[in-house]
């Protein structure tokens, strides 16, 4: 594998201890450059109230908030940054067996203190793609000798498909992807240039290896994967010089490897087998999360709107696919080849991007003919594997876009050094011409993929309840919520007000992965439980439970294993009058009605159950005009029909 023909103009010059401010300097100024796309993409949020607005008040950004929030509040209380007790009441939560970014969340923590959760989760969200497209600039940069080139690959990756798209959801640890071009520069060097001592390289391998694991082990784990297959590509193609280049790598891999297994050890440990690990398959729709074959070039129906998106929390127009490189990508990608074919480590790149895209579509091949359903992929196979299986085929997307750009960014160095070299040009010439055309080549990848954005995002303000707003604030320490909606996958709202309320209450429920008897995902739980009961009246279009005996009595001994202090209605649920109906049978009381919420204080001894109502006839005497503007007319309709029962039995007895 040759090493590249020309070298940065900084590399083995030493510089002044002067010339610090300024290369901080430059690349604060090239952060704020590479922010501009993040900005209009945010456009709603930043020219209205950041700390008061998201993409939507439910499903993963509103989880996404509460990840944001955790970190802060468990380190201005010494707890556990990995675990939370204050969901899931008593078992708590393992945030490193869900998508919690935690180690953004830390840094972002003084941002959470001074203007809360929501606001640090949008300079998250912000930052994210700039920081990514940094990460890939500075990679660049140590590789290429001209390096404009740099900038439109990083834009190319930070604003890929993929992580626009994933930005709307408010997914955090799968969009800061700082890492991965910093790895990918730092293995080409520990294994071809070998500039500097194998000790430095081991060092800054594992540095880069834990911040990863702290921001998402699910893209650690794929940056893996594809690594060891590069660290083949790099042995096959540079075999000639492996014995000499193999000590130097072997002792580098080694120690960074090494050191990074003894600080991720425990926290590896306790993200697989520690107290609340979640294993296993952790989405029903595993099978089935794969990129179309078409989606490379096709960007999909984008600017409609989706059913599924909205359940996932963006009520925008949807993007394109997330594989989605466009025709300008692939004009690129043909002229860089053409240009660099004498290049060995352009094909390498190019090679990886191709296996990242053959891993991204997943299991099967979406949206083909039926009879392709039987053609293997390798992800059918590899998901099958421990760790592995946790993880969705799509998810590889972004590194398809991010081998491309090394590719295009070193086709693009190599033809203006051969430009240089054969043209007999003058030199401010050669760089006239040279950027034109580095010029011309980002707008024509990236104007066919920024244009199938919903620019800027469809945001709306959070809105906590009123209940939640000015009396959760008010409750004594230590009090456990269980509210409807309830907090469960695909009803997260209630984390969000915990977070905007700095944990001043604990949940039963919550919307993380937590484990269920075998060690998998609970999520709204079995049919007939108390979790699926309560999920049955918060969830749109779910079946409302009709009260009978099973169901009040599961409900009331969760109310004692859960250790709840308060039942709460409040906030937008399919039908909180009907609820109150049912909550009223299972406390065997009336709530009361406070600030639009309907409220019980949950004794530590339960009244026995109000059975005997008919939880129809009720809400539908409670939707008469005479009964409408009465919020407790349905509770009092369940504990008038009890009494009336009671009175019934003692008569005939």
């Amino acid at each position: 594998m040759e090493q590249r023909p020309s070298a940065p103009r900084h590399q083995g010059r030493k510089r002044p201890r002067s010339a610090l401010p300024g290369r901080v300097g430059r690349h604060l100024t090239w952060i704020v450059i590479f922010s501009i796309p993040a900005v209009l993409l945010w456009w709603h949020v930043w020219t209205g109230h950041p700390s008061s607005t998201l993409t939507c008040a439910c499903g993963d950004p509103a989880q996404e908030v509460w990840f944001m929030a955790w970190p802060a509040w468990a380190m201005a209380h010494g707890a556990n940054v990995f675990f939370s007790g204050a969901v899931n009441v008593p078992h708590g939560a393992n945030l490193l067996s869900n998508t919690a970014g935690t180690l953004v969340g830390i840094v972002l923590a003084p941002i959470t203190w001074l203007w809360g959760p929501v606001t640090a989760t949008n300079v998250a969200l912000t930052l994210a793609p700039a920081l990514s497209c940094w990460g890939c600039w500075v990679a660049l940069r140590r590789l290429i000798g001209w390096t404009p080139a740099a900038a439109p690959a990083a834009l190319l990756y930070g604003y890929s498909s993929s992580i626009v798209t994933s930005l709307a959801f408010g997914h955090v640890s799968i969009t800061f992807l700082l890492v991965p071009p910093l790895l990918v520069v730092l293995l080409y060097e520990i294994v071809v240039t070998q500039a500097h001592s194998w000790v430095r390289q081991g060092i800054e391998l594992a540095v880069l290896l834990v911040v990863q694991f702290l921001i998402s082990p699910e893209i650690l784990v794929m940056a893996g994967l594809l690594g060891l297959v590069g660290l083949v590509l790099a042995a096959v193609v540079g075999r000639r010089q492996l014995t000499a280049r193999f000590p130097h790598a072997a002792r580098a891999l080694a120690l960074g490897g090494a050191v990074s297994v003894l600080l991720l050890a425990y926290p590896a440990w306790y993200g697989v087998n520690g107290p609340q690990a979640v294993s296993g398959v952790l989405f029903s729709f595993t099978a089935f999360a794969g990129v179309p074959l078409s989606g490379f070039f096709a960007p999909g129906p984008y600017g409609s709107h989706n059913a599924y998106v909205r359940f996932g929390g963006y009520s925008g127009r949807i993007g394109p696919w997330p594989n989605y490189l466009g025709w300008g990508v692939g004009v690129w990608t043909a002229l860089s080849l053409f240009l660099a074919r004498r290049r060995v480590v352009v094909w390498v790149f190019f090679v990886l991007a191709l296996v990242a895209g053959w891993l991204a579509l997943g299991q099967y091949l979406l949206g083909a003919p039926h009879r392709w359903m039987r053609i293997w992929l390798p992800w059918r196979t590899l998901s099958k594997l421990p760790v592995l299986k946790e993880l969705l085929g799509d998810q590889f997307a972004p590194f398809i876009t991010l081998f491309l750009a090394f590719a295009l960014a070193l086709g693009l160095d190599y033809g203006v050094t051969e430009l240089r070299r054969r043209a007999g040009w003058s030199r401010s010439r050669s760089r006239t011409v040279a950027t034109a055309a580095t010029a011309a080549l980002a707008v024509l990848a990236l104007v066919p993929i920024f244009i199938t954005f919903d620019l800027p995002f469809h945001v709306v303000p959070t809105k906590i309840p009123l209940w939640m707003r000015v009396d959760a604030p008010k409750l004594a320490a230590n009090r456990v919520l269980l509210t409807v909606p309830f907090a469960v996958s695909g009803s997260t709202a209630p984390m969000l007000w915990q977070a905007v309320d700095d944990m001043h209450f604990s949940l039963a429920g919550g919307g993380l992965k937590t484990p269920n008897a075998h060690g998998g995902p609970v999520g709204q739980g079995t049919p007939g439980s108390a979790r699926h009961i309560l999920s049955d009246l918060s969830v749109v279009g779910d079946k409302q439970p009709n009260g009978t005996k099973a169901q009040i009595d599961t409900v009331r001994s969760a109310l004692v294993a859960w250790h709840v202090t308060d039942v709460v209605i409040d906030g937008a649920s399919p039908d909180p009058v009907y609820s109150s109906g049912f909550l009223t049978e299972v406390l065997g009381t009336a709530p009361r009605y406070v600030d639009h919420a309907w409220v019980w204080a949950v004794p530590r001894h339960l009244a026995p159950a109000a059975f005997g109502a008919s939880l129809y006839l009720c809400r539908l005497a409670s939707s008469a005009p005479d009964h409408r503007a009465d919020p407790l007319f349905m509770s009092g309709c369940v504990v008038l029909a009890h009494d009336g029962a009671v009175s019934g039995q003692r008569t005939a007895l």
